[in-house]
This record gives C-alpha cells, structure tokens and sequence, in this order.
C-alpha cells in the first residue's frame, strides 16, 4: 500500500493539507501518517525547570493537532495514523519521509510563522529541497 506523510501544525492551512492528501490517497488506494514535529523550543533565560515546563505544553498541544487531524481524515475515509517527532521540522520531515519510504509529502507552503515568509516558509522550502519524493505544497 502507498503511504503519503502529511505534515500538519495545527495552523489554519493543516485541515486543508488533510482534506487534498485525503482526495490523493482514496484515489491511489494509500494510507496517510500525519506528522506532527515539536519543536525543542526554550527562550533564552528560562531555567531548566520552565524550559521543561515549555516542552510539557508544545508536547500536550501536539497530541491535540495529531488526534485532530487523525479524527479528520478517518472521518473523510481514509485510514491514517499520526506521529509526534521533535526535532527541527525541515530536517525531520525528510528524514522520516525516508524512513518510511512515502510515495509523496504534503505540507503547507506556510505555517505558523507563515505572515513573516516570503514565497514558500523555510520549513516548506527545505523540504522541498531535500525530499527524496515529490513534495505537494498547499496554500
């Protein structure tokens, strides 16, 4: 069976990369892995103690993205599993796209930080520079 791998981030345009990598996959007859990559994100002058405090709540926020992305595509039809990886997002991606062998990766060309980009969002960018598969990028 062909797997597709979603890349969600709870922004706005992730029910839209669900939605279009749902329509591809009922027709190609594939399953889609929906990844979340959390951030290891720790401002500068926080102790040990908030830093993990910090990473307790992007991981708690991840599980809600995950699960609801999940709910979507099962309820329009399609079989899908969701993973969490932390990491940078660009580098993940890519590097589990190859581990798990995908026929394609869908991912926004913004994401949370979408308004500060111009063209494609860094993260997109890198992987579409990177991926060892073709790479649909919606807007």
């Amino acid at each position: 069976m062909k797997k597709y791998l979603v890349c969600v981030d709870g922004s706005e345009i992730s029910e839209r990369i669900i939605q279009r990598a749902v329509e591809r996959a009922k027709k190609e007859d594939a399953e889609l892995i929906i990844l979340y990559v959390a951030e290891d994100y720790c401002p500068v002058g926080l102790t040990e103690i908030d830093c993990n405090v910090v990473r307790e709540l992007i991981m708690k926020e991840a599980n809600v993205v995950i699960n609801r992305a999940v709910e979507l595509a099962q309820k329009l039809g399609c079989p899908a599993k969701g993973e969490i990886r932390e990491g940078r997002p660009a580098d993940v991606i890519v590097e589990h796209a190859k581990e798990a062998n995908v026929e394609e990766i869908f991912i926004g060309s913004h994401g949370r930080h979408g308004a500060t980009k111009v063209l494609l969002g860094s993260v997109s960018s890198r992987v579409v520079e990177l991926a060892p598969c073709p790479v649909t990028v919606i807007k």
